[in-house]
């Protein structure tokens, strides 16, 4: 390939380090998105129940408030904390499967201990997310789903 010998030898370097930063955070926000789901779940209804609780004046009581009919901004929260469990089949054994490469501390997740380290810390916001989630503490899953 033709190389032009007036261009300074560090502007492809300094491109391709851009180019690698914004790729390493794009990949970044992909793990997240995929290894911190059971926090996005659990975390969907309890922040429509504060949308809910703003909109209302009040904390939304389930067979009372009914979710569907408030309107504003819960035309949006409702429905996005319904499709979050819908994902789940997928979603946590994509959120496992994570755990065993994490693309920003790359010489870390090469190393056994550090995986093991985040395949703990997964299956512990699972089990976290689940006890929450079915512990219901103010009624708020209960509220949803009325």
């Amino acid at each position: 390939m033709y190389e032009n010998p007036y261009q300074p030898e560090f502007t492809t370097s300094v491109f391709a380090a851009e180019r690698s930063a914004s790729t390493i955070c794009f990949k970044f926000a992909l793990w997240l998105l995929g290894y911190l789901y059971p926090v996005w779940l659990a975390a969907s209804f309890y922040v429509t129940s504060i949308i809910a609780w703003i909109q209302l004046g009040h904390f939304p009581r389930p067979n009372i408030d009914d979710p569907k009919s408030i309107g504003g901004m819960m035309d949006i929260a409702y429905p996005v904390s319904g499709l979050l469990p819908l994902v789940m089949p997928v979603m946590v054994p994509l959120g496992l499967a994570a755990s065993f490469y994490c693309p920003v501390w790359k010489p870390l997740s090469e190393r056994k201990a550090f995986r093991g380290l985040l395949v703990v810390l997964y299956i512990a916001l699972c089990a976290i997310a689940w006890r929450l989630l079915s512990e219901d503490p103010g009624r708020v899953v209960e509220w949803w789903a009325d």
